[in-house]
């Protein structure tokens, strides 16, 4: 059965590029090896005169896996206020070309996102069910984008 968690946390602090390279190249190692696959955003900049800087992903494959590499992910100290916006089983991979496709979001030139970012995170977990999200759909726009990153 293939399984998806898609979450929301706000990072302790900006991360530089490098160490989202890190996170990447550790993400698509592990999920490689076992058989997961998602997507990672990484939105940055002001939002309503606040330094705004937000983890969301989406990890989906074998349940097993996912929930224990999402236990790791929960603990890990670089972010905090993790938010669960929807869990559960899924027939299909929604991003099945990458081991962990990565975006960075920068709100300083991307002011039309503004909105939807400023949306609460219940807002977004309400919002559709498993299979369709608003938060969801966002991340799998990127999906139509050749898998580079």
């Amino acid at each position: 059965m293939l399984y998806l968690i898609m979450y929301m946390s706000t990072a302790c602090e900006a991360l530089p590029q490098k160490e989202l390279d890190a996170i990447l190249a550790e993400s698509r190692s592990w999920n490689k090896s076992h058989k997961i696959s998602g997507f990672l955003a990484y939105v940055e900049g002001n939002l309503k005169d606040k330094n705004y800087c937000q983890f969301i992903q989406v990890l989906e494959g074998p349940e097993a896996e996912v929930t224990h590499i999402f236990q790791k992910i929960k603990k890990d100290r670089r972010h905090m206020h993790l938010t669960v916006i929807k869990e559960g089983a899924i027939l299909n991979r929604n991003f099945d070309a990458w081991e962990m496709g990565f975006e960075k979001i920068d709100l300083n030139t991307n002011f039309d996102l503004h909105e939807f970012f400023d949306l609460d995170t219940k807002t977004l977990a309400d919002h559709g069910n498993i299979n369709n999200n608003m938060l969801l759909d966002f991340m799998k726009a990127f999906n139509k984008i050749t898998p580079s990153s």
